[in-house]
């Protein structure tokens, strides 16, 4: 088959979608398939706003367009303008944008418009509700992390450890750890990543020792974060975090996932045995990470079950499950 990715971040940006699209891209095409990735060279980003040259063109010499989304706009024009070539539309999160309003309209007009394409791929069964009598598959994320074996959580440092990973973005509720931060001074908070938000944190932190920021880092440093780390946090405040793969990552290496209570994200916390607490809050998070750090028997239970749960997982949803799902969905809408 000759497939078209398209995707707004595409490799080597970091970020989930782009590593999916780069692992589905490479996993494809070692199945003998050619595979192109659309990176648009006429990008404009400001934030949270992305206008691309993208869907002015028509991709008809494709079998399939592979799109993933929602990108306002971007997405919304290919699946109106590409009728020629099946479409497979990935639905990665009900994003927010601009207000709670505006958001509620656009997140209808996008579900009718993601109904024109001959396959939608969800990664949560909550998400898979989302488009009731439409063609509509859920295909898990799988992890790219190398892991080998269980990691013996007693070798975890001695100090209590909340570890954030992913980008400093609004949706991703930083602020909120930061406060959380600021009651709990006795637990350390580490935050890996980067974004436009990352100086405005910093002056958030000026005067609290137990908050650092490392960056962007390496694999094999995230490793030893997650080894290091009690509890793998995801503080996002809407539903643009859609499932959170870090609280997999981290559960490997016996961190707690401990996530706000979202669609779809609240399901993969259910499978990792992990903790939920009320999005937006402060209060609600800082009193979830105090209930661990006064029961250490608690924490080793959820840890251990965490664990399990996490490399149940990734032994059963790998990369090559990842393509050969996408390869025979890709076959059956040609």
């Amino acid at each position: 088959m000759k497939i078209l990715e398209i995707a707004t971040n595409v490799p080597p940006y970091k970020g989930g979608i782009s590593r999916l699209v780069g692992l589905l891209s490479e996993g494809l095409k070692r199945q003998g398939h050619e595979v192109d990735i659309l990176d648009s060279k006429i990008t404009i980003k400001f934030k949270e706003l992305k206008i691309s040259s993208i869907p002015f063109h028509s991709y008809n010499d494709y079998d399939i367009i592979h799109l993933h989304g929602p990108t306002p706009f971007l997405s919304d024009l290919i699946l109106m303008t590409n009728h020629k070539t099946p479409i497979i539309y990935t639905h990665h999160a009900e994003i927010c944008w601009l207000s709670e309003k505006i958001s509620e309209i656009y997140r209808g007009f996008h579900q009718v418009l993601a109904k024109r394409s001959r396959a939608i791929i969800v990664h949560s069964h909550d998400y898979a509700h989302l488009f009731k009598g439409t063609n509509v598959f859920v295909v898990r994320m799988p992890s790219v992390i190398k892991h080998h074996g269980n990691f013996d959580i007693k070798k975890k440092a001695a100090s209590f450890t909340v570890l954030y990973v992913g980008q400093f973005r609004p949706f991703k509720g930083i602020e909120v750890l930061v406060q959380a931060a600021s009651l709990l001074r006795d637990v350390n908070f580490v935050f890996v990543g980067s974004g436009y938000l990352k100086s405005n944190l910093e002056r958030m932190i000026e005067n609290l020792k137990n908050v650092r920021f490392v960056g962007a880092v390496s694999d094999e440093e995230l490793m030893r974060l997650y080894k290091q780390a009690h509890v793998i946090c995801l503080p996002s405040i809407n539903t643009t975090e859609a499932y959170g793969l870090v609280l997999i990552e981290g559960a490997l290496y016996g961190c707690v996932p401990l996530a706000s209570n979202l669609i779809g994200v609240r399901e993969n916390v259910a499978q990792l045995n992990g903790l939920l607490f009320e999005p937006g809050s402060y209060m609600s998070l800082s009193k979830k990470i105090r209930t661990l750090t006064n029961d250490t028997k608690l924490w080793v239970d959820f840890a251990n079950r965490s664990q399990n749960a996490a490399c149940n997982y990734v032994s059963t949803y790998t990369p090559e499950y990842y393509v050969k799902k996408h390869e025979a969905l890709f076959r059956t809408c040609l």
